[in-house]
């Protein structure tokens, strides 16, 4: 109770409507400003706690498994002529991709790499290089000799060759010879126990792989983390509070988008390039060997394989460069022919870069061998 101004009577204080109306003012004003006080607060913790989650959270241990060479072996044999269709297919450049399923087969985990395709193999010689030399720590050799491996190359292990553009073709042992030296399975072109000088009849230099069958664990870094989508979803404006609700970005499957191949060339058309033609001048140890070379304006080497199947386990040295736009008949004398068998032929066409282009495969059998003379007196 007060006393009136220049009165003894008390009276009770009302509010003025002035200040009546600056208080509803204040009390309106309070509510967004609350709101987004809490918004902040709310994004500032998911902020936090992703940041503390990159930060602290220690980069995952992935085994990489306990490599079993003999079944990627007995997968060498059953797919080297074939394609499995659990994995993508490279068309003409399908030789790393073939190595890969085959370690794939053995146990190993591709995925531990950062260049798997969708189907877990490795497409590249040089990813598949770094895989094999960084992740499983392979004893490497590298050598431009084509007269021997190392001993400590095994059935089960990889070798990759090139030239002056780089690692270009990869090719997986698949058995040794008696004398020790590797034979290999491949892909592009689909080959099964071939040598080592047919391969270097197409390539400079190797570099070999001997995997440790060992169990390989590894770590690997966590990816960059992807920002979280936060959606403020805001009641009406009739109630006083507001829900603010974080939830993360949902991707559905339909929204991801598809693995794109690198559109691989249409292969070549054999005839076009190396013509294989029939053999001349056979005998029960010898023959000639004929073909019909187009460089096609670039330098072309060219060789002849042969062998008793379509496997072919020979291969004569190279020969040329041919050069400009015509065509070039070419022979070739092979000695050391056994009597009496069937042998498989056809002519190799060897690009600039490595790549080869072949004949269609020919026929031809030695006849048997003469008999010696005998002389009577």
């Amino acid at each position: 109770m007060n006393s009136a101004e220049g009165k003894g009577t008390p009276y009770l204080a009302i509010p003025s409507p002035t200040t009546r109306e600056e208080r509803s003012c204040t009390v309106i004003n309070s509510k967004p400003g609350a709101r987004w006080r809490r918004q902040i607060v709310v994004v500032l913790a998911i902020i936090v706690a992703t940041a503390s989650a990159m930060v602290l959270s220690p980069a995952p241990r992935v085994s990489a498994g306990t490599y079993n060479p003999l079944k990627a072996i007995q997968y060498a044999d059953q797919w080297w002529n074939k394609r499995n269709p659990k994995f993508q297919s490279y068309g003409f450049n399908d030789c790393a991709n073939f190595v890969s399923q085959c370690l794939i087969a053995g146990g190993l985990n591709l995925r531990t790499s950062p260049s798997v395709d969708k189907s877990g193999s490795i497409a590249q010689c040089t990813n598949l290089d770094a895989f094999l030399t960084n992740t499983l720590k392979a004893t490497v050799w590298k050598t431009s000799s084509s007269l021997r491996a190392p001993t400590g190359l095994q059935p089960g292990d990889v070798a990759i060759f090139g030239n002056w553009l780089g690692q270009r073709h990869a090719v997986f042992v698949s058995a040794k010879q008696s004398n020790g030296q590797p034979l290999f399975n491949a892909h592009t072109y689909d080959r099964k126990r071939t040598t080592l000088g047919w391969l270097f009849s197409g390539w400079t230099y190797v570099t070999y792989y001997h995997i440790v069958k060992s169990p390989i664990t590894i770590a690997v870094a966590p990816k960059p983390a992807t920002p979280v989508k936060t959606a403020v979803v805001t009641k009406p404006a009739t109630s006083a509070k507001t829900a603010v609700v974080a939830k993360p970005a949902v991707t559905t499957r339909s929204s991801v988008p598809a693995t794109i191949l690198t559109p691989q060339s249409a292969p070549v058309e054999l005839e076009s390039l190396a013509t294989t033609l029939v053999p001349s001048s056979v005998t029960s140890a010898s023959v000639v060997l004929n073909g019909v070379i187009k460089p096609d304006g670039e330098p072309a080497l060219w060789f002849f394989e042969y062998g008793v199947s379509e496997i072919y386990n020979y291969a004569t040295d190279k020969q040329g460069p041919l050069l400009g736009n015509m065509t070039y008949n070419v022979d070739l004398a092979v000695v050391g022919l056994k009597p009496s068998t069937l042998y498989h032929t056809r002519l190799v066409r060897v690009a600039p870069d490595g790549s080869l282009t072949t004949g269609s495969d020919t026929t031809f059998r030695t006849p048997a061998a003469p008999r010696a003379a005998i002389h009577e007196d």
